[in-house]
C-alpha cells in the first residue's frame, strides 16, 4: 500500500468510497475538486494496485470547533492554526486497520507542523442506531486516546441539513 496526495482524477473513486462509507452520501464533485486544488497536501489517499482504497482529508483551524461539512477551504483553513480538523475520511467495508494507517500517516505529517491537537467530530456514541461509519470512527477515536469535549448543536452536516447529535473529540499532540 502506498500513500499519496489526492489528484483531481481520483474524484470518482473517492466518491465511490464515500457512497459506501457514508451509506449513500457523497460529497459534490465541485467540493472535492476545490479541496484537492486548495489543499492536496492535506488530502491523502491510500492506494493498492493503482486503486484508491481509502482517504483522509484534514485542515488546520484556529480553534477546536465544528465547521460545515461541505465548505470552501478558503474561508475555513488557517495554515497557522493550532488544530488539525478531520474534515472527511473514508474506507470501504469498515476497515479499521486501514483507517488507522491513514490516521497514522496524517499524524506523521502534522507532527512536523507543531500543531496543538487533532479535532474529530462524530455522532453521539450513546445512540443505538448510529451509522456504521460513526461506529468505526468511535473505535479509532477511543483507540487513539481522544477525549470527548463538547456537544455540537445545530451542526450543518451539509447545506440545509442540521444535526445536534454530534460531539467534538480532541487528541492532544
Amino acid at each position: 500500500m502506498q500513500f499519496r496526495k489526492a489528484r483531481l482524477e481520483d474524484i470518482e473513486q473517492i466518491q465511490a468510497i464515500e457512497s459506501e462509507y457514508y451509506e449513500g452520501f457523497k460529497c459534490p464533485e465541485k467540493t472535492l475538486s476545490s479541496w484537492i486544488k486548495d489543499l492536496a497536501e492535506n488530502f491523502i489517499v491510500a492506494e493498492e494496485n493503482k486503486k484508491i482504497v481509502g482517504f483522509i482529508f484534514f485542515e488546520f483551524l484556529d480553534e477546536a470547533k465544528a465547521i460545515p461539512f461541505i465548505h470552501d477551504t478558503k474561508n475555513t483553513h488557517k495554515p497557522e492554526g493550532d488544530y488539525v480538523y478531520i474534515t472527511e475520511v473514508g474506507v470501504p467495508d469498515s476497515r479499521l486497520e486501514l483507517m488507522q494507517k491513514l490516521f497514522d500517516k496524517m499524524v506523521e505529517i502534522v507532527k512536523t507542523k507543531n500543531k496543538k491537537a487533532i479535532v474529530w467530530l462524530t455522532e453521539d456514541t450513546s445512540k443505538e442506531d448510529r451509522r456504521k461509519h460513526d461506529k468505526i470512527e468511535e473505535d479509532l477515536i477511543r483507540g487513539n486516546s481522544f477525549v470527548k469535549k463538547n456537544r455540537v448543536e445545530k451542526w450543518e452536516a451539509y447545506p440545509g441539513h442540521f444535526v445536534d447529535d454530534h460531539w467534538i473529540w480532541i487528541k492532544e499532540l
